[in-house]
């Protein structure tokens, strides 16, 4: 790839040819904590949760990577064992790459390098908002946040109101918030009475995003 000058160049583009290909079935783990880190995953279809997991077994999803994203990546800098957990939350399809592989094309291209850089930023942006979350806002106003941030990535219009596009139940909702799963269907329970969103075992319907925008700045 040595003297690559592409615009374009996304993390798929990048591994398509060097890499491996692995079918993981939703709930598979990829990788959980203190496994070796030597593989750098790419996402070609499904999604990917990735979480921190206590020793009490409590999940806090720090998190998701949708197709085309890159996980696993710590190992390209240092990383020796996971720190947190990889499991698919759809059946998924990933590029898996060797650490050291991967870091040699980084070094014949410095665009692929600054696409790693950029992957960067925004990882550190997100768990940064994460732990703003967690540090300033109750329940409801972490619950509106993620709701809204799922809706923009992943809403699918209906004439219901916009669909949350894939499975997610109240559990994975509750680590994507740090939350208890009973605390999480009790917000979403006053949010569906409220008339903001409709809501079933997986799947949520958001009916008036003005409404849940408010709940995202008001503090009981």
């Amino acid at each position: 790839m040595k003297g690559t000058v592409n615009q374009d160049i996304t993390f798929e583009l990048l591994v398509c040819e060097i890499a491996d290909t692995m079918q993981v079935e939703r709930g598979d783990t990829i990788y959980q904590p203190g496994s070796v880190s030597s593989t750098v995953y790419v996402v070609k279809e499904g999604r990917i949760k990735l979480a921190y997991l206590d020793e009490s077994g409590k999940k806090l999803t720090l998190a998701m990577v949708s197709a085309g994203g890159i996980f696993g990546e710590m190992c390209l800098v240092g990383e020796k064992h996971r720190r947190h957990l990889a499991t698919a939350i759809e059946d998924s399809l990933l590029y898996s790459v060797p650490t050291q592989t991967l870091s040699h094309v980084m070094g014949e291209d410095p665009q692929a390098l600054r696409l790693l850089l950029g992957h960067f930023a925004d990882r550190l942006r997100e768990f940064e908002e994460t732990l703003e979350d967690l540090a300033f806002r109750d329940i409801q106003a972490r619950l509106s946040r993620q709701l809204l941030k799922l809706s923009d990535e992943y809403g699918v219009k209906t004439d219901e109101g916009i669909l949350i596009g894939f499975q997610l139940t109240h559990k994975e909702l509750a680590d994507m918030i740090g939350s208890a799963r009973e605390n999480t269907t009790l917000a979403l329970n006053r949010f569906a009475r409220e008339g903001i969103l409709d809501k079933s075992r997986y799947r949520i319907v958001i009916k008036n995003e003005k409404g849940l925008r408010a709940k995202m700045v008001a503090q009981n």
